[in-house]
């Protein structure tokens, strides 16, 4: 299977059309029709369907796309490897991490890494964990931040820190005065929630499942951004760690109370043990490590260090 065939078929599925895709690779369209049709004609299958507006996958396509993007990077990371060596390290790695989490991580992380590894590429992706872990069993990230990942063949798992999490809601809007959140008030304040089987929804199901408290879900919503904007708007409240809501809070916007006793969901590192590990994937790890221990013993993250 020709490489740069599926860098052409990879630029059609991001734009959505051939000839967008021709003006971005600065390739003529022909050319890259050809280079799509000895794809199609080497699988069996046609990789898209035309619509108005542009193509779209077949199934054939999707799938294609989700293993051609591991594939094109081992071989990049291979080429920069190769090209490093004797030299500094080289090539692209893709860090998939929660957004809250991302809030305290990011920035410390990239100012160490660059300087540990100036030669080296790093393409960060967020969402919720649920989605952070597909991405990573699929190949399309190299190493992942989960709350609460759990084991799985072929992959390993690091603790790097227990977050606090809070009950969130609009200023002034809460049905108790006491200062604190208990479980037991999740049986009674409407709570807008990210669908199973998210991992925060899992983890809060289970660490209230030992006091058979059913919390009272009034809404699903799978994106933390609009779960803000239903908070300010004092329709509901949710559970966040603090990464999520800081600035909000920091406006007067939203409104954040700690639990009494405190609920904690843990962060983790993911990564694939059936792949090859690069010199950069191993000082990526370190790196990571290093950063968040440090960021939560100085307080610079809320939350706490997991046992040995």
């Amino acid at each position: 299977m020709d490489l740069r065939a599926l860098r052409y078929f990879q630029a059609v599925i991001e734009f959505g059309s051939y000839s967008r895709a021709s003006e971005s690779l600065r390739i003529s369209q022909p050319a890259i029709s050809r280079q799509v049709a000895h794809l199609e004609e080497e699988l069996g299958r046609p990789l898209f369907v035309r619509n108005g507006h542009g193509v779209t996958p077949t199934e054939a396509g999707r799938l294609l796309f989700e293993r051609s993007q591991a594939i094109l990077r081992q071989v990049e990371n291979a080429a920069a490897e190769i090209r490093g060596t004797g030299a500094e390290l080289g090539g692209t790695l893709a860090l998939a991490v929660p957004p809250g989490a991302g809030q305290f991580l990011l920035p410390e992380l990239v100012r160490r890494f660059r300087s540990a590894c100036p030669g080296a590429f790093l393409k960060v992706v967020a969402g919720y964990s649920g989605y952070i872990h597909e991405w990573l069993v699929r190949g399309r990230v190299d190493l992942a931040c989960i709350h609460g990942p759990l084991p799985q063949r072929g992959f390993e798992v690091i603790p790097l820190v227990d977050e606090e999490v809070f009950l969130v809601g609009r200023p002034g809007a809460f049905p108790f005065d006491r200062g604190f959140a208990q479980s037991s008030d999740l049986e009674r304040v409407p709570l807008i929630l990210p669908s199973r089987p998210n991992s925060s929804r899992r983890l809060l199901d289970e660490s209230l499942l030992a006091g058979a408290i059913v919390p009272y879900v009034a809404m699903e919503v799978d994106d933390t951004s609009m779960i803000r904007v239903l908070l300010k708007a004092g329709l509901g409240f949710s559970l966040l760690s603090q990464g999520a809501f800081l600035g909000e809070v920091g406006r007067g916007e939203l409104e954040a109370v700690r639990f009494e006793p405190p609920i904690h969901w843990p962060l983790a590192l993911m990564l694939s043990t059936t792949r090859q590990r690069s010199q950069l994937v191993d000082l990526l790890v370190v790196t990571i490590r290093e950063t968040v221990a440090d960021l939560v013993s100085t307080g610079a993250w809320p939350g706490r260090l997991p046992a040995a």
